[in-house]
């Protein structure tokens, strides 16, 4: 529970994480067979898995088989230590006393100890550096060594969050000899504690890693070898699974979910997911800097028919930001329903025509969901004009504020602070920024800086149940459904426990 975790032994760590391979898939029922390699689609390329870069789902995926990391989310939703063996939060969550686990070495025969620690996260917090996750780090005011086996953080206010923040890209551990042998090898040379070594990086075309056979988890990993291959297309990935060229794949379609479900030859690891797909409206920019527009979007979509339509009724519909995969997630009693009545109504109000440009990153399926999205709205006298966006350019906009509406994925992450604190909070709307919408509202940002300085998790629990209702009733973002994910594998892959990110613990991993 957070926030305190005493003394947790390797026992309850390991089983924490899953150890028994099967649960969730086989309930123990078989025994994990060693060997073998397993080749896996990813849904696109990358060109670093350094820890400064790490922020997408292929990178993690890619990343936690080479690096552990302090600590990791486990099957419930909980934050469970992995390279760190607990910890206690001190005067009153300013500081958070670490203990780490003995006796685990880097790939390249170094000791994970204090001082490896203190590097890595001395190395993300350098803003020279650029880490990607330097923001969730701004509370950190610095990090020591108690003793070989244990560091000290302090921060500069109360913070709920860090445990959560180390189970992400700044919690995961590289070699210090390594990286400060040669800094730039990082990206595509990792050198971690994890269950798999970095053997080979063909960019666009393959990594190769395979067994650690020091890895500190006796008995661990069962596979010899794990091929990553980059598939961008999902078509390409769907036919290579069904050709036996791959073992497992990413991100399918919602059709191809539907056909493997039905094929016994092929397996469907569906997880809860941590965040949400949604509309995210721009409210300083016309039409949507009023609310009543922004509530006529809601009130004219019809998500379980839209649901059912599009996606065979493969994701639950969505009303906050909270993933059903988090301890923090909860119904939002006050999120507007289909209500075309009520939808006019508001527009009447409003007195202006509705027209705007609905910016979506180009895929059959969203193109085909962004079309029935318009023909709804257009029922009620909302006319939306699709425009497909290149991915790259799609993120700069939202960062830049540049754009009316955009169909949007955020995965999630494992605490309801890293999913609504940079989304909503107005210190980042008047900024390029991860506060897309430049949303602005001083209940809100009350609610999310006492959700990230208090600890009692059941008083968290409240205060961000109060957030959901608030964005609820303003509607920066129209959620649309959960980020439930789907990866699909040969039936012959046994992939261990699910994990609400999504991503695959291969350690756990075997085949038959």
């Amino acid at each position: 529970m957070l926030p305190r975790l005493r003394k947790m032994g390797l026992t309850a760590a390991m089983a924490a994480m899953g150890l028994a391979a099967a649960i969730g898939h086989d309930a123990l029922a078989q025994t994990p067979k060693r060997g073998g390699t397993l080749t896996m689609a990813l849904e696109a390329d990358f060109p670093s898995v350094d820890p400064l870069r790490i922020s997408a789902l292929v990178e993690r995926q890619v990343g936690l088989a080479i690096m552990d990391p302090l600590f990791d989310i486990d099957a419930k939703g909980d934050i469970v230590p992995v390279l760190a063996t607990g910890y206690e939060a001190l005067d009153g969550g300013r500081t958070y006393r670490i203990k780490l686990r003995e006796g685990v070495k880097f790939h390249d025969g170094t000791p994970f100890d204090a001082d490896a620690v203190v590097f890595n996260i001395e190395r993300v917090r350098d803003p020279k550096n650029g880490c990607r996750c330097l923001v969730n780090l701004a509370n950190v005011a610095g990090v020591k060594e108690v003793d070989p086996h244990t560091v000290e953080f302090a921060l500069k206010e109360p913070d709920a969050v860090l445990p959560a923040i180390l189970s992400d890209a700044p919690g995961f551990m590289v070699s210090p000899t390594a990286a400060k042998t040669d800094p730039k090898s990082v990206a595509q040379h990792a050198v971690g504690t994890g269950p798999f070594v970095l053997k080979e990086w063909q960019q666009g075309h393959r990594i190769v890693v395979e067994r650690n056979p020091d890895y500190w988890q006796k008995g661990q990993p069962y596979l010899d070898r794990v091929v990553f291959l980059p598939l961008s297309n999902e078509e390409s990935r769907q036919s290579s699974l069904l050709s036996g060229s791959v073992d497992v794949i990413e991100s399918p379609s919602p059709r191809f979910v539907t056909q493997a479900k039905a094929n016994k030859k092929l397996r469907v690891d569906t997880g809860p997911g941590l965040g949400a797909v949604f509309l995210m409206m721009n409210t300083r920019t016309p039409p949507f800097d009023d609310v009543r527009v922004r509530r006529a979007v809601a009130f004219a979509t019809n998500r379980p028919l839209f649901l059912k339509a599009i996606y065979q009724n493969q994701y639950p519909i969505a009303d906050s930001l909270i993933g059903p995969g988090m301890w923090a997630h909860s119904p939002t009693p006050n999120f507007p329903g289909y209500d075309p009545k009520q939808a006019k109504k508001l527009l009447a109000e409003y007195g202006k025509p509705v027209s705007f440009t609905f910016g979506i990153a180009a895929s059959p399926y969203t193109t085909l969901a962004a079309q029935a999205l318009q023909e709804m709205w257009k029922e009620v006298g909302i006319n939306a004009e699709i425009r497909q966006i290149e991915q790259a350019r799609f993120i700069r906009d939202a960062i830049a504020h540049n754009f009316q509406m955009s169909f949007f994925r955020w995965a999630g992450r494992p605490d309801p602070d890293l999913n609504l604190y940079r989304a909503f909070h107005s210190s980042y709307a008047d900024k390029p920024s991860s506060n897309y919408t430049q949303f602005s509202s001083a209940k809100l940002d009350d609610l999310l800086e006492r959700g990230r300085s208090t600890l009692d998790r059941k008083e968290r629990q409240k205060i961000y149940d109060q957030a959901s209702a608030v964005l609820a009733d303003e509607l920066p973002y129209f959620y649309l459904y959960y980020a439930t994910f789907h990866n699909v594998m040969s039936a012959k892959v046994h992939p261990g426990p699910i994990i609400a990110d999504g991503v695959m613990r291969l350690q756990n991993t075997w085949v038959e």
